[in-house]
């Protein structure tokens, strides 16, 4: 960790021109230290973009996320890049386009190690709670300086990253750097239930409605220990919402009773549709790997083409083993 830090300060000196980069469809780990680091570099007067596929959801607005973000053009061009949360190539979507020109790439990320992308300076952990506290074991003394402002903004980014990959602290990774990193984010002026409230909690009414249209199409297979659940283009139409009203729609059938694995199928376009897989003990990310996906051990992610019927019957034969 130290000599990745020091590797990278090393590096950002010469660097021209310099852009952050997360895992596509970006959560509240990636994203979220994406800005903080951004906001720490601009306070060291060393200027970075942000790129993303899309302009950054709205649940974001509380770090000024699409004021501080970019949205990936042609024209964009960086020689050093930093990627947070994701160390593989498929997994920056279009963002893989800047890596081509990158003199430097250095790579920050906790999850299980797959190929890792060429010529990358790579500190990956798969033990950390999220990439947001592996940020704060680098920029925690230099913070401790810094003016009250950049404190709290740190603060509600790094508190952000651990609610989001710790699921509000009930995810079995939770563990004693979760609790010992939001005690030391105290002192920056974190007031935790404000984050939880408009993090995970402030749900516009036609959200909440959505969220039970949802859980009304719930399946039960294999003598109840596999759930599905799914959402199509015309619940979001209908309710008024985009894709950003699918994120972390697994959070409310967590610990259904006698339940092992949950999969959540959402509809992207027509015949396509992206899969959160969860678990409380099958290794989950080795189907998600099959089809181009990837992410924790019991939490993972893809992308499979087919009808929703199509796309459930070979979850489920893979389930089936």
């Amino acid at each position: 960790m130290i000599e990745w830090w020091k590797q990278l300060q090393k590096n950002l000196a010469s660097a021209t021109s310099i852009g952050i980069l997360t895992h596509k469809d970006p959560d509240g780990d990636g994203l979220a230290a994406a800005l903080c680091l951004k906001r720490f570099l601009a306070w060291k007067k060393i200027e970075t973009d942000i790129i993303l596929e899309e302009q950054a959801p709205h649940i974001y607005d509380y770090l000024d996320a699409i004021t501080l973000t970019k949205v990936f053009s042609d024209d964009l061009s960086y020689d050093f890049l930093i990627v947070l949360d994701c160390h593989e190539v498929s997994r920056l979507g279009v963002c893989s386009a800047l890596l081509k020109d990158a003199r430097n790439i250095f790579v920050a990320d906790h999850h299980e190690l797959r190929e890792t992308i060429p010529n990358s300076i790579n500190w990956i952990d798969p033990k950390a709670v999220s990439v947001g506290i592996m940020l704060h074991y680098c920029l925690y003394e230099e913070i401790l300086k810094s003016p009250s402002e950049i404190q709290r903004y740190y603060a509600k980014a790094i508190y952000t990253t651990i609610l989001n990959d710790t699921d509000n602290f009930v995810n079995s990774n939770t563990d004693v750097t979760a609790y010992q990193t939001s005690a030391e984010l105290m002192q920056f002026g974190l007031k935790p239930a404000e984050i939880a409230q408009v993090f995970l909690f402030n749900k516009p009414p036609l959200e909440m409605r959505f969220i039970g249209e949802v859980l009304a199409t719930i399946e039960m297979h294999l003598n109840g220990t596999i759930l599905f659940m799914d959402s199509s283009l015309d619940m979001l139409t209908r309710n008024n919402l985009d894709q950003s009203a699918t994120t972390k729609l697994t959070r409310w059938v967590k610990g259904v009773e006698g339940v092992e694995v949950i999969v959540y199928f959402r509809e992207i376009e027509q015949n396509s549709y992206r899969l959160s897989l969860r678990s409380s003990h099958f290794p989950v990310n080795t189907i998600a790997e099959m089809y181009g996906g990837g992410g924790h051990i019991l939490a993972a992610g893809c992308m499979i083409n087919g009808t929703l019927t199509e796309v459930k019957r070979i979850i489920l034969e893979h389930l089936k083993v």
